[in-house]
């Protein structure tokens, strides 16, 4: 439910910025800009860009300061905020049959059990929103701000499939809601969560050719197997895709890809890394990709990964370049993807023998052994897996980031990164999800 009277709290402000001159800080709430309660960082940018600001801010001491500044359109204050928005997030009205939050286990903090809907997001973060909890001022803002591009869950567009899979019996006309931005001009991504048997199969033909109707305001739609965990108890029972499941799925999207290609000069369809390693198949050119349009679905994400490691991997190698003082690397990954780590170990050991980098694939214990991505592996999983692995002495542990919760050192269990540390007497450091980077890790 949205706050009556918003503040937008400052998280940081930059040095030398005009927040920083005007004496603003952490902490400080500002109520209203330019006469404006501000409810999201929307209506802050908006009117942040106005050559004079009137500021209305209360200090993290209590006292409340009226600023006037006058300053060039495009100079910003210099601050950022603790969220996007300040009137609280629109909940999700859907009861998912896959969804993720309702398999977490009992006991965690309570920002995972959020179950956030918010077009707002969608648009700032790349959030994906099923449309079903939008009011008649929701769409017109979007209609007035031309709020683009948006990521929207379709997961099916036959309606009763799609009300199921929603558990909504009001989501079903996602065609019409479609068109309606469509008709505005806006542009979105779409994504599709696939369960078998459910939206799989024909289901998923009607809804892709349905989507392809879309182009060019559809720019990418991602198929994504469905997430699920040991976490399930009184939901309704799902399963995983098996290997020739997950290769009729890629059939569907490549057939699909080509008409598209002939269509439209884009394939338009991408799906999720998960989909090839369950089927058991290599992985397509990364040019197949095009503009990577979707890497948060995990789409092409190990290609572009792969890539960039073997070409900076050549590159330090034939430019003579040293490799660091540390010889003996871990790279801790999911189960899904320890195969893979495997090849790029076998290059490493190719271009410098006296390199060794080990993988250690962690187990999920936390949410179950059927999840294998490296993104829901935890704190605690990794801790019980070192304890019971001999590593090489002297060994560097590589933590990939994408474990972490965005900008923070916090696994998804609780656990910080320096308390695993703590834990262990290797050296361990936090890697981006980028090859050439890990490459220069090795080299430094």
């Amino acid at each position: 439910m949205s706050k009556k009277n918003p503040v937008a709290v400052i998280a940081s402000v930059a040095p030398n910025s005009l927040a920083s001159r005007l004496g603003l800080a952490a902490g400080d709430r500002i109520h209203k800009l330019n006469g404006k309660r501000i409810p999201d960082l929307i209506v802050y940018q908006l009117e942040e860009a106005q050559d004079k600001l009137d500021i209305e801010v209360e200090k993290e001491n209590g006292e409340y300061w009226e600023l006037e500044v006058e300053k060039e359109e495009e100079e910003g204050l210099g601050v950022t905020f603790h969220t996007a928005v300040f009137d609280g997030i629109k909940p999700c009205r859907n009861h998912c049959l896959f969804c993720f939050v309702d398999q977490m286990p009992p006991g965690q903090r309570a920002s995972l059990y959020i179950k956030d809907d918010d077009y707002r997001l969608s648009f700032l973060q790349g959030s994906y929103i099923t449309l079903t909890n939008l009011t008649d001022a929701d769409w017109q803002r979007i209609a007035q701000f031309r709020l683009s591009p948006l990521y929207i869950s379709v997961h099916a567009t036959d309606p009763k499939v799609r009300s199921k899979l929603l558990g909504n019996e009001q989501a079903g006309d996602v065609l019409a809601y479609l068109q309606r931005l469509a008709d505005w001009g806006c542009h979105f991504h779409a994504q599709a969560v696939l369960c078998p048997g459910i939206n799989d199969g024909a289901v998923l033909e009607k809804t892709i050719a349905d989507l392809g109707k879309f182009w060019p305001n559809l720019r990418t739609l991602a198929l994504v197997p469905v997430g699920l965990t040991r976490h399930r108890t009184r939901l309704t029972p799902l399963r995983k895709f098996e290997s020739p499941e997950a290769t009729g799925v890629l059939e569907i999207s490549h057939c699909a890809q080509q008409r598209f290609l002939s269509l439209y000069g884009s394939r338009l369809v991408f799906a999720a890394d998960e989909f090839y390693l369950q089927a058991g198949q290599d992985f397509p050119p990364l040019e197949t990709y095009e503009d990577l349009l979707q890497l948060e679905n995990g789409v092409g994400l190990w290609p572009l990964f792969k890539a960039q490691f073997l070409q900076a991997l050549t590159k330090a190698c034939g430019g003579g370049r040293p490799a660091g003082k540390n010889r003996n690397f871990t790279v801790i990954t999911g189960m899904g993807t320890a195969k893979l780590w495997q090849e790029l170990s076998q290059a490493v050991t190719k271009a410098l023998p006296g390199l060794n980098l080990s993988i250690l694939p962690v187990r999920n214990h936390f949410f179950g052994e059927e999840v294998t991505v490296t993104g829901l592996v935890t704190g605690e999983d990794i801790r019980c897996t070192l304890e019971q692995t001999k590593l090489p002495a002297g060994t560097c542990l590589l933590l990939p980031r994408v474990m972490l919760r965005h900008r923070e050192n916090i696994f998804l269990d609780g656990m910080t990164v320096d308390e695993l540390r703590a834990l262990t007497p290797f050296p361990l450091k936090v890697i981006d999800v980028n090859g050439e980077e890990v490459v220069k890790t090795l080299f430094s």
